[in-house]
């Protein structure tokens, strides 16, 4: 009984850490949530996408964003309708989940204690807290991946638990492109650990991963699904090409060696290797587990280290203990670590969302360690530590909950929220309303934010109306496009009719008689022209 008060008490200063102020802080929806929203309140009214695809499995409007979190998100906004809630209470419920999955794991393979300790670490646990915070489809797609490895373990008492298991990996493949990379690492490594090949329904498990495997790599080719990872993996990065093809011929100029042996040692082979172990090192590197995390504020809005200060020495002292007790599970938890930020690599440096595979056996590792000091009853090293702990938890709250929605609210598209307010109350009082597209993500956020008719949305991502030479999505009598910077005032002025025309700071240099509108920071985030005949 003790046990399970100490579980709800864990669970719910979790779910509290991830839900207060949810619908506020963010302050706004950035591209993503936008687009996962509408896709998933269009499909709710109409059984098609924002583009009118009838339920599809890749989403073209994400940049080929798989479906997972989308169809997932689908009862939320069914009931919340399209609004950071919705799209933010499947990643909130992740956390949670998460959070309950890392308990049952680490009492399975250790003991309840370490459990336990496992559970409040992942309750507090920064990296996880920023990502509950956002719509982030890595957030479901680690919850997924820890469900079936839980249930994979499990499956020893039940081998009903295979199926369990592989429909939780094969939906993962669904919801995260880079765990098409991860699960080929890791699955093997877990098959390895737990064994299980012979045993019944193993093999039924097989087949269904297969198939929706099969399904997601077909979306590769057929769907687009891949089209972001082309676009920023660092064989395709047309910068990177130039500097290491410069490098090498400068190298290879310079070099004393003979010129039969010059090519073995400056090549692209080996250049692009340093930048992938480069980038690989980087996830194990102090800089973004301990001081500064990810260097975006979206998904490390504390803009802290992924993980706490103590964490590190219950790290130490949780790898020694694991070696010296369990050699198998050592090598089964240290190489999931290790294999984790492989895909992160093949990108880019260290980032919060890709690399978040990794979670899991830090948090495992680190509770081992904090479980080690609590037996041997290091009391006042205990003390000292979770003084440490005590002080930065304070000044991660302060940050994540009282200066992060104002400071990096650029980041969450704000300023594409305020022009659809001022656009939605502008409504009655203007004939036309024109927002320029060069508004981060206007596009997407008036729709949402006014609550657009999807099927309204689907016609005109069809086809837009044209007013003099230039093209717009029109809802009602707000039209969303693009319009010369040189051309605005006379465009807006010659209209029949009252005007508000909404548009980036930067274009108040081109516009007569313009307002400016302020962000909490003081910030031009918008410029506007009221035209009255």
């Amino acid at each position: 009984m003790q046990t399970k008060i100490i579980v709800t008490v864990i669970l719910i200063l979790g779910f509290l850490l991830r839900v207060i102020n949810i619908s506020n802080n963010p302050l706004s929806l950035y591209g993503d949530e936008l687009t996962i929203v509408q896709d998933a309140y269009s499909l709710y009214k109409t059984g098609s996408d924002q583009l009118g695809n009838r339920f599809p499995l890749t989403f073209q409007m994400g940049a080929g964003r798989p479906a997972g979190y989308v169809y997932a998100s689908i009862p939320f906004v069914a009931f919340f309708g399209p609004t950071a809630l919705a799209v933010r209470m499947l990643s909130i419920l992740s956390g949670l989940g998460i959070i309950a999955l890392i308990y049952l794991l680490g009492k399975r393979l250790f003991s309840q204690k370490v459990g336990l300790c496992a559970a409040f670490i992942a309750a507090v646990s920064p990296w996880d807290i920023a990502l509950s915070r956002g719509g982030f489809e890595a957030h479901f797609a680690l919850f997924l991946v820890l469900l079936g490895t839980y249930f994979f373990i499990k499956a020893k008492e039940n081998t009903l638990f295979y199926l369990i298991s592989a429909l939780s990996f094969g939906l993962t493949l669904h919801t995260y492109p880079t765990y098409k990379i991860s699960l080929v690492l890791f699955l093997p490594l877990l098959l390895w650990y737990q064994g299980g090949a012979g045993k019944k329904h193993f093999f039924a498990g097989m087949v269904v991963f297969f198939l929706l495997g099969i399904l997601a790599f077909s979306q590769t080719f057929i769907g687009g699904s891949e089209v972001r990872f082309s676009a920023i993996n660092v064989f395709s990065q047309e910068k990177l090409k130039e500097e290491i093809l410069q490098k090498i011929n400068f190298e290879r100029t310079i070099s004393s060696l003979p010129a039969n042996l010059v090519p073995y040692f400056h090549n692209k082979p080996v250049e692009y290797a340093k930048v992938l172990i480069g980038n690989y090192l980087q996830n194990f590197s102090m800089d973004f587990l301990i001081l500064h995390g990810d260097r975006n504020p979206r998904h490390n809005m504390a803009t802290m280290g992924e993980i706490y200060f103590v964490e590190i020495i219950f790290i130490f002292i949780g790898l020694l203990t694991l070696w010296q007790k369990n050699r198998k599970i050592f090598v089964f938890i240290v190489s999931w670590l290790v294999l984790a930020p492989i895909p992160t690599a093949i990108v880019d440096l260290p980032h919060a969302l890709r690399s978040s595979f990794m979670l899991p056996p830090l948090v495992i590792i680190s509770a081992i360690g904090l479980n080690f000091l609590i037996n041997k009853k290091m009391q006042i090293i205990l003390a000292v530590l979770f003084f440490v702990f005590i002080i930065q938890f304070a000044f991660f709250i302060q940050k994540l909950y009282f200066l992060a929605p104002s400071e990096y609210s650029n980041f969450w598209s704000y300023s594409a929220k305020v022009a659809s307010g001022l656009a939605m109350q502008g409504q009655s009082k203007y004939k036309y309303i024109f927002l320029s597209d060069a508004i981060d993500s206007i596009e997407f956020a008036y729709p949402v934010y006014s609550k657009v008719d999807p099927a309204q949305v689907i016609l005109q991502n069809k086809d837009n109306i044209k007013i003099g030479n230039y093209k717009f999505k029109k809802f009602d009598n707000v039209y969303i496009g693009h319009i010369p910077k040189g051309d605005i005032n006379q465009f807006v002025e010659n209209l029949d009719g009252t005007v508000l025309f909404i548009g980036n700071p930067d274009l108040k240099d081109a516009i007569r008689n313009y307002e400016t509108i302020l962000d909490q920071k003081g910030l031009s985030i918008l410029a506007i022209k009221k035209v009255y005949k």
